[in-house]
């Protein structure tokens, strides 16, 4: 029996080092391609925003920057200090912030999906392995991982509240002092990490209340632990709440998010819970021929309706063992949220539904990589994440050759190649400046650049601000001496735009330059637009 029982131990202890050991390197190889790719695509114009908030002091950050910024400060005070830690003044070191952040995410998922199981009785480390491979590899998560933006420190933020609920749900009685701060943790995190991060905490919240009622039947000590979380988060919170209030009329205002449609939000869901990230962006990587098209399309509905089912299965087998709290967990996460986003969309300010959503993929999976592990066929589950790998390699591979940013770099060194001493170059809207600054070192470029119709940030311009920010006004009919005054004297106008007819509906700054200067030409760089006056 004894040398049964240590042949048991040993095999028990060679798949954990080999489990852990495939841990590794998946996390390594992960990290190694985030690395590599940092570098590869130059800043576009919100990671500017990112880079020019972080000269910002730390005073200015809390309590300036809520006024003209869409975004809490939390995420701005963690790059500044990165950047202290750094010792960087270059101003393009931020990515490698988020990486860390990639990084921290890959073991809070882990443990939150191997306790999940382990709460569900099935084998927690092949579930948590699968789900290391999904965050590691997602194309989607991925490209926020490598982008100096505050979208991976919600998944993070998000993640670590959902470890302190699934440790509540395990523990039940013998929750713990820890597993009530690390969920109070997260959830106060994920409210400070974006300003729609309420409707997860919301999930996190309901799914306790949920517990209280079905599974523990009432108790009051729990109902006063529940309580007790649910002041302390929101009393730190309220300043962000104040936040929110002051910015929802500019947001009201804002007319450069398209209100989102049934078909519209449908394609969304698609796109984040049927693994459409995956396949988005493979037409433009290897080649739009037919057959390549026809095979993404089909990849695409084929993986969309494995995971559907897949995740229906979870759910029902989560029913059965009568684990209600954490199914309704799930279904708030995965299903809730977007319908409620989708409302805020409805009836309030448009927001970007797709970013918004895509911290559900944290929740979702997780409910994929366990219901996996449902499946009694070994063969069988091992297909499923064989399909999954190569679903995710490719993605991967299509969004790192495809994926769009803003050029600036080359924009801005073909600007200094093309433009003489008595050239212009006028940006508008003004917030170029932030990611096209990054990129002009020589002070003479520097000297003709001007923005319109003033420079960022022109809090104090005028109160039309189509994008929604009181720093980026467009520009009004008054505002065309601004643009005479700018331009008089000069050889050449170089007008660089980015979304023209939403900051200048009325066409004012090129009918102003038509008065002296001949448009003869313009290039398209992505999104961004280049167009050349000569003076008559």
């Amino acid at each position: 029996m004894d040398g049964a029982k240590h042949l048991y131990n040993q095999k028990d202890r060679a798949k954990y080092i080999w489990q852990y050991t495939v841990l590794a390197a998946v996390i390594l190889i992960s990290l190694s391609l985030k690395i590599i790719n940092e570098n590869a695509l130059p800043y576009w114009l919100d990671e500017g925003y990112t880079a020019w908030f972080a000269k910002l002091s730390f005073h200015d950050i809390w309590f300036w920057l809520p006024e003209v910024e869409a975004h809490p400060p939390l995420y701005y005070s963690l790059v500044k200090l990165w950047g202290l830690i750094e010792t960087d003044e270059t101003g393009l070191w931020h990515r490698s912030l988020s990486i860390f952040i990639s990084l921290l995410l890959v073991f809070s998922s882990y443990f939150s999906t191997k306790n999940t199981a382990i709460y569900l009785h099935r084998e927690g480390n092949n579930a948590a392995l699968f789900n290391s491979i999904l965050i590691c590899f997602s194309p989607v998560l991925v490209w926020y991982s490598i982008e100096a933006r505050p979208y991976i420190l919600l998944f993070l933020a998000y993640s670590l509240a959902i470890f302190g609920l699934i440790s509540i749900f395990m523990n039940e009685d013998r929750a713990t002092i820890k597993d009530w701060v690390i969920f109070a943790l997260g959830a106060l995190l994920t409210n400070w990490s974006h300003h729609l991060g309420g409707i997860f905490t919301a999930v996190l919240f309901a799914s306790l209340t949920v517990h209280w009622a079905l599974e523990l039947k009432f108790r009051k000590y729990f109902f006063f632990r529940l309580l007790f979380c649910s002041v302390v988060v929101l009393a730190l919170s309220t300043p962000l709440i104040v936040q929110i209030v002051r910015q929802i009329v500019y947001w009201d205002a804002s007319s450069w998010v398209a209100e989102p449609t049934i078909t519209s939000f449908i394609q969304i869901m698609r796109r984040i819970f049927g693994f459409g990230y995956a396949d988005k962006l493979i037409d433009a990587a290897f080649g739009p021929s037919a057959i390549i098209h026809t095979g993404r399309l089909a990849l695409g509905l084929a993986t969309a309706i494995l995971s559907f089912a897949l995740i229906l299965f979870g759910l029902y087998k989560i029913i059965r063992l009568k684990a209600f709290s954490l199914a309704s967990f799930f279904l708030l996460s995965c299903f809730a949220v977007p319908v409620v986003s989708f409302l805020i969309s409805i009836l309030g300010p448009n927001i970007f539904l797709e970013r918004t959503l895509l911290p559900g993929l944290i929740p979702y999976f997780m409910l994929l990589s366990i219901t996996i592990e449902f499946i009694g066929s070994r063969l069988l589950r091992n297909a499923i994440k064989i399909f999954y790998v190569v679903v995710l390699i490719l993605g991967l591979i299509a969004i790192l050759r495809a994926g769009e940013k803003e050029p600036w770099d080359d924009i801005m060194a073909g600007l200094a190649e093309r433009t003489r001493e008595n050239d212009i170059i006028l940006l508008m809207p003004n917030d170029l400046y932030l990611p096209s600054s990054l990129y002009v070192s020589d002070p003479k470029l520097a000297a003709r650049i001007e923005s319109i119709p003033a420079k960022y940030p022109a809090t104090e311009y005028s109160d039309f601000y189509p994008d929604g920010f009181p720093a980026v006004p467009g520009v009004r009919a008054e505002d065309a001496q601004v643009i005479r005054d700018l331009s008089v004297g000069k050889d050449r106008v170089f007008l660089v735009t980015r979304q023209y007819d939403l900051f200048d509906p009325d066409d004012v700054t090129r009918e102003t330059l038509s008065e002296h200067f001949t448009s003869v030409g313009e290039e398209a760089w992505g999104n961004i637009y280049i167009e050349r006056f000569d003076r008559n």
